[in-house]
């Protein structure tokens, strides 16, 4: 089997970058600790189809950084996400970490496949604004129309087509199942690509809902990550819990606007409690977004609203434990997008970039490149 002769020092570094210990990385990687040792020594070289796994299923680099003369100087894009507090920054495991950090290598890929966004998103710009007002005039510029949303009946096919108009404006979507379940998304913002990441292992009824409030949080200009549970907010600086209520607002009158009140309301009543689902299918959103707006309209009491949000939330923690996996190269072009993926590959028939450097933007071993191809439309 060949061996490369890395940079052991560079390996060091990007196994401390992602919070592993030498035992943990060994597990996931089922060698002995004694060998991952010995690479990080420098007195045996790994494998290049080891070093492969290692680049891109565990330590999230490329693997070109493995044969660089001393660990690279990149800024760390967890350090944009101190909004949060101690305690929930703690409970971050390596493994969402390693996702922030491969959020910010495409929005790195963006700037060098996409170059520049079609639409400006400036025009989106809702400063002054009160929320409804925001919510009301993003939903408007990009035209994404109730009557559009009603035709959906379907979370997936709602979120799908968000995410499609957020990519003309140089806002995209990036996905990945997220060992902390309780990390519903997160974004990186910046004034040419923003991007959002989205929890695949949420209902798309929450992924639809993540999607909104990350939009909120790029259009109000602050980097956010979203967990599930939001008594965090609590503990958040005055300024930054504001911020977060103003999101969480932004998310619920973008996705119901104010103006359907009276319908959910007309709703509610010929149906009860338990036909929210059925209202809830109408606009794509979760049982429980429906929940909250009645709360807030005075339709249910709040002891009401709690007791069923935490038995919905139980439903779903006991339904989305491990699932068997699908088609790896149908999943992984969803958790990129078509947009991204598409771009990637025109680039490179351009002669514009390597098939390492296109394996790279994908976040695939450069052997297996070309079947990712096959799936796109």
């Amino acid at each position: 089997m060949a061996t490369v002769p890395i940079n052991n020092d560079v390996l060091t570094w990007a196994r401390k970058r992602s919070k592993l210990s030498l035992e943990e990385l060994a597990l996931s990687l089922d060698i002995p600790i004694t060998r991952l040792k010995a690479f990080e020594d420098g007195t045996e070289k790994p494998p290049l189809t080891l070093l492969e796994r290692i680049a891109y299923s565990k330590l999230k680099v490329p693997l070109a950084v493995f044969f660089f003369p001393e660990p690279p100087v990149l800024p760390d894009p967890v350090s944009k996400l101190r909004r949060l507090p101690d305690s929930e920054q703690q409970r971050l495991s390596p493994n969402t970490l390693a996702a922030i950090r491969l959020a910010q290598s495409y929005q790195d890929s963006l700037e060098v496949l996409i170059g520049a966004s079609p639409k400006d998103i400036a025009d989106l710009q809702i400063n002054k604004m009160g929320v409804e007002a925001a919510a009301n005039h993003v939903r408007s510029v990009l035209e994404f129309s109730i009557e559009q949303q009603r035709r959906f009946r379907s979370p997936e096919k709602a979120f799908k087509a968000l995410r499609h108009i957020l990519e003309q404006w140089g806002i995209f979507t990036f996905k990945d199942s997220l060992e902390d379940k309780f990390i519903s998304g997160f974004c990186l913002i910046s004034e040419d690509f923003p991007v959002i990441f989205v929890n695949n292992s949420n209902s798309f009824s929450r992924q639809l809902f993540t999607l909104a409030h990350e939009l909120a949080h790029i259009l109000f200009g602050v980097n956010g990550i979203t967990d599930i549970n939001e008594s965090y907010i609590g503990d958040m600086s005055d300024y930054d819990r504001k911020i977060e209520i103003k999101c969480n607002q932004f998310a619920s009158y973008f996705l119901i606007p104010n103006s359907e009140s009276e319908n959910i309301i007309k709703a509610y009543k010929q149906l009860g409690i338990d036909g929210i689902g059925e209202i809830a299918n109408i606009y794509s959103v979760s049982r429980e977004f429906i929940l909250r707006r009645l709360l807030d309209l005075g339709q249910v009491k709040d002891a009401v609203y709690t007791a069923k949000a935490k038995e919905w939330n139980a439903d779903y923690l006991r339904s989305s434990g491990n699932k068997p996996g699908g088609d790896y190269y149908r999943t992984h072009l969803a958790y990129l997008g078509e947009t991204y993926t598409a771009a990637a590959f025109i680039k490179y028939k351009a002669g514009r970039i390597s098939q390492a450097e296109l394996a790279s933007h994908l976040n695939v071993k450069p052997i297996n490149v070309f079947k990712l191809e096959g799936y796109l439309r």
